[in-house]
């Protein structure tokens, strides 16, 4: 056997503090099986692999490899968002995004990529990034966007809550998944970023229930929260990675904001975004 395996699911196990009689006790399993998977003195079957990755509830990405280390093909596909599978999953997509409008709306994967958004968002995007000006990985990537120098940051007027708070969920989809590399360099990538390492460890809440996103530029004044919207019950890694971020006013200006700028938008008006956004 791969000696992954044995590696993987003590990582795992002792990631969510957990000591081989309570994972055994969850499974049903005993701590000296356990311990003998966990020194590779005993091969697990596949379905012992896929009963310890359930009840460690790991993500369909985290299951695929934790089969693969025990020697199994993996079993939860990664079907292309515009695969001919998707297309349920696509046209519902497409539904939240619609019913969002005029406010904005962002379609993201568990990298925070932007994959799609709506008019609303494009509006948004279009009115605080320096024209022409934030390159493709900064625009497109909501996480950069708001962290770096080049993207939103400029022009967020509560950054230092904004960026500690982004930092945090960063930090915590590394913690929760420490096999993740992509999401181990993009928290390594936004360290490097002036002032952000800094404010590792969060903020105090304030008075507001939410998080508020306030944006400033010239006389375009916003104050946003956002609702993240996921797939009930994915069977593919695809669906269980996307996320629709989507923005909601905070105050009656905001909202008049939106309105406003969808009445006197032109039909088919070209909206300046980066283009692997309008996926």
């Amino acid at each position: 056997m791969p000696e992954g395996f044995p590696r993987l699911l003590r990582q795992h196990r002792t990631h969510r503090r957990w000591s081989q009689e309570q994972l055994g006790l969850e499974a049903g399993v005993s701590p000296r099986h356990l311990s003998c998977l966990e020194t590779g003195k005993a091969r697990p079957s596949r379905e012992m692999v896929l009963l310890l990755a359930g009840v460690l509830a790991l993500e369909l990405r985290e299951r695929n490899a934790l089969l693969v280390s025990a020697g199994f093909a993996a079993v939860y596909p990664a079907t292309p968002l515009d695969g001919l599978a998707m297309a349920p999953v696509n046209r519902a997509i497409g539904l939240v995004l619609t019913q969002q409008e005029p406010y904005g709306a962002v379609l993201i994967d568990r990298c925070w990529n932007v994959l799609r958004v709506n008019e609303g968002a494009q509006r948004l995007l279009a009115a605080f990034l320096e024209p022409g000006g934030a390159p493709a990985r900064i625009a497109t990537n909501l996480v950069r966007a708001a962290l770096h120098p080049e993207g939103l940051r400029p022009h967020i007027v509560n950054w230092t809550e904004v960026a500690a708070v982004v930092l945090e969920r960063v930090e915590r989809a590394h913690l929760s998944h420490p096999e993740d590399d992509e999401r181990r360099e993009l928290l390594e990538e936004i360290r490097t970023y002036p002032g952000v390492s800094a404010l590792s460890g969060g903020t105090p809440p304030g008075a507001a229930p939410v998080a508020v996103l306030h944006l400033r530029r010239g006389p375009d004044e916003l104050r946003l929260f956002t609702l993240l919207t996921t797939i009930g019950t994915p069977l593919d890694v695809t669906s269980q990675e996307l996320t629709i971020e989507s923005l909601f006013p905070v105050d009656e200006a905001a909202e008049r904001w939106f309105r406003a700028r969808a009445e006197t938008a032109l039909p088919g008006q070209p909206v300046r975004v980066p283009t692997s956004a309008r996926r």
